[in-house]
């Protein structure tokens, strides 16, 4: 399976230049594992167990371009300090996951149905490839747009040079709901998460925060961060929800998909 990190997305390749850095800080000994696959080794992957020998790994077929890793979004870590590569000890994917989901990735620990672990990836379309099956139906389209900026729209974790991030949007969700302000979204924070919407908590706090981070991902149409969930609130929310695979309703239910997407935690 391929290790090379410049078939990547090009932001995937920033973040991970990004993110060893961290590690490197907190003294994390990462090495980076799958990146890129193709058709025929998500086949080869498909096979095992089935045809093949081993332990069944994956239900994605090559020809379905269900997995991430067939799209250049999503990359594999392991631990890299001698001790073994998934040793788990001093929660040590734990504290890269949120390291990663600090800087805007989407962390595979965080799955509900399925943890993986070692899985990092863009979280711009969902937590799957179905959005990006819908729009480009193969990966080579998809990579297509990587030069044009076709898919700037849909790029939502690179805000213009002193825009709003994602951490600094976590550290306000934070502080309105009352949750440690680490910017890093865990359990607590997403256990304090309230329903926002123009019926339930219409001037909450954390109203303004979302406001701004919408907007600086691209769904200007919200209009200004006046810290009131109306009906443009409530128009950029339904687009929003559209986009990354959540019902579409204009309210973000507490604890509820959009939530977690908005966060980085799917």
């Amino acid at each position: 399976m391929g290790r090379d990190i410049s078939k990547l997305h090009p932001r995937l390749q920033k973040k991970i230049v990004e993110l060893q850095a961290l590690c490197k800080k907190e003294k994390l000994a990462i090495g980076i594992g799958e990146c890129m696959r193709t058709k025929e080794e998500q086949d080869a992957l498909y096979a095992q167990g089935r045809t093949s020998p081993g332990s069944i790994v994956t239900n994605a077929k090559g020809s379905s371009y269900s997995s991430q890793h067939q799209w250049g979004i999503a990359f594999d870590f392991y631990r890299n300090d001698g001790t073994g590569a998934y040793n788990e000890s001093g929660s040590f994917f734990e504290k890269v996951g949120r390291l990663a989901t600090s800087i805007g990735l989407g962390w595979g620990g965080d799955w509900l149905s399925f943890k993986d672990r070692p899985h990092l990836y863009l979280p711009d379309w969902g937590s799957t490839a179905t959005q990006l099956k819908q729009k480009y139906g193969t990966p080579g389209q998809f990579q297509k747009t990587w030069d044009t900026g076709d898919d700037v729209k849909e790029v939502i974790a690179a805000p213009s040079k002193g825009g709003y991030s994602r951490k600094q949007f976590i550290r306000d969700v934070q502080a309105a709901i009352g949750a440690n302000v680490d910017g890093i979204a865990g359990s607590e924070t997403f256990a304090k998460t309230v329903t926002i919407s123009e019926k339930n908590n219409r001037k909450h706090k954390a109203v303004k925060p979302i406001q701004k981070y919408l907007s600086s991902i691209g769904y200007t149409s919200i209009g200004a961060a006046d810290g009131i969930a109306g009906t443009k609130f409530t128009a950029a929310v339904k687009a929003y929800q559209s986009e990354h695979g959540c019902i579409v309703d204009g309210e973000i239910t507490a604890r509820g998909k959009t939530w977690k997407t908005l966060l980085g935690m799917t």
